[in-house]
């Protein structure tokens, strides 16, 4: 059987891991000259945005033998809005070093894979469909909706405007701090990650703005928020996401954020890039059927999406609502140390009453 998987990121690697497990080598296609973003970056993922009950990490190894060590665990997530401070402790999530480092999590996909892999070739969005007749299965793993876009099946589109520096200062590792006013990203946020004791990543993310809108918006938040540390390089980039009506057209299957698979609130998408990687395989070579493989999946951002609804109506005091509701004695501890109450279950309500 012959496989292409148009991408090398995170959903795309792990299709190729799967896909390995039950007896394909499938060809990679790579638009990159390396594997990992050319800047090192920080993914996030916390666990009360999390759909699996146990820790994915654990369930990848164990059910698929895929090994993943992130840089470090979140250890303390400080979190501030236009009137208040919130700050949790306690084993909360991971940050993955993203990049073309040795201890990157795409590096740590790449070296548990096997494929004729393609670098620096970029498939063009026409050849699609002569792709799909060469090969017996394709596995769209982009990171982009410009495949999907042209198949006709991208239902609604998102665009983020993204710019992220690098800052020298004296940092806690394990620490994540966050800025959840609308007057810097509208609906979206703010974070600081530490790279090492000296050395931290900031970026803002921003919807429904312009890149110019973007430079104001920065040097607004430096300002405002005091930081006086040394920047040393910036960077940024604009993200084009959206959902999907379905994710597989015969014999072409979309993963990852080209899937539709990241949650438009919060922007995470690392472990459900990694899952559906894996259940695309599955479907190619054993006939599951992808699509209702990945309903969970889709249900779990379907609930996160009513919080990006409710921001909508909200308009400018979207974070001061949230986090006051967050904020309430006990209710922050459960939502982020306990498996009991995670932010779907609180999406399926606000659903109730927003759509």
């Amino acid at each position: 059987m012959k496989v292409a998987i148009i991408g090398a990121g995170v959903s795309g690697m792990a299709c190729a891991f799967r896909l390995n497990q039950l007896g394909i080598k499938p060809a990679l296609f790579e638009r990159r000259p390396i594997i990992g973003d050319v800047v090192n970056l920080y993914g996030l993922h916390l666990k009360c945005f999390n759909l699996f009950s146990n820790n994915p990490l654990v369930l990848f190894e164990k059910k698929y033998g895929l090994r993943i060590k992130p840089m470090c665990p979140v250890k303390k997530l400080v979190m501030y809005s236009s009137d208040k401070k919130i700050t949790v402790r306690g084993r909360l999530g991971y940050i993955f070093n993203r990049g073309p480092g040795k201890t990157s999590l795409e590096r740590q996909l790449f070296e548990q894979i096997d494929a004729h892999i393609f670098m620096d070739t970029y498939i063009m969005d026409s050849l699609i469909d002569e792709l799909s007749k060469e090969f017996d299965a394709v596995v769209v793993a982009t990171g982009c909706t410009n495949i999907p876009k042209r198949l006709g099946v991208l239902k609604e589109t998102s665009i983020m405007q993204v710019r992220s520096g690098i800052i020298d200062g004296s940092f806690e590792t394990g620490q994540v701090l966050s800025w959840m006013k609308t007057e810097y990203s509208n609906n979206s946020f703010t974070y600081l990650i530490p790279a090492s004791e000296n050395r931290a990543v900031i970026t803002i993310i921003a919807d429904n703005i312009t890149p110019a809108e973007l430079d104001y918006r920065w040097k607004q938040m430096i300002i405002t928020e005091n930081i006086t540390n040394n920047i040393l390089e910036t960077w940024e980039h604009e993200y084009h996401g959206g959902r999907l009506k379905t994710n597989q057209i015969g014999n072409i299957y979309f993963v990852g954020n080209a899937g539709g698979l990241i949650d438009d609130f919060m922007g995470f998408g690392i472990i459900n890039g990694i899952a559906s990687g894996i259940l695309a395989a599955d479907a190619i070579v054993l006939g599951t059927d992808y699509q209702k493989s990945i309903a969970a999946i889709q249900k779990h951002l379907d609930h996160i999406h009513c919080f990006k609804l409710l921001a909508e109506k909200a308009e400018k005091d979207t974070w001061k609502r949230l986090t006051q509701v967050i904020g309430l004695p006990g209710i922050s501890n459960i939502i982020y140390k306990t498996s009991f109450l995670k932010f779907h279950h609180i999406g399926s309500l606000i659903g109730k009453f927003v759509k």
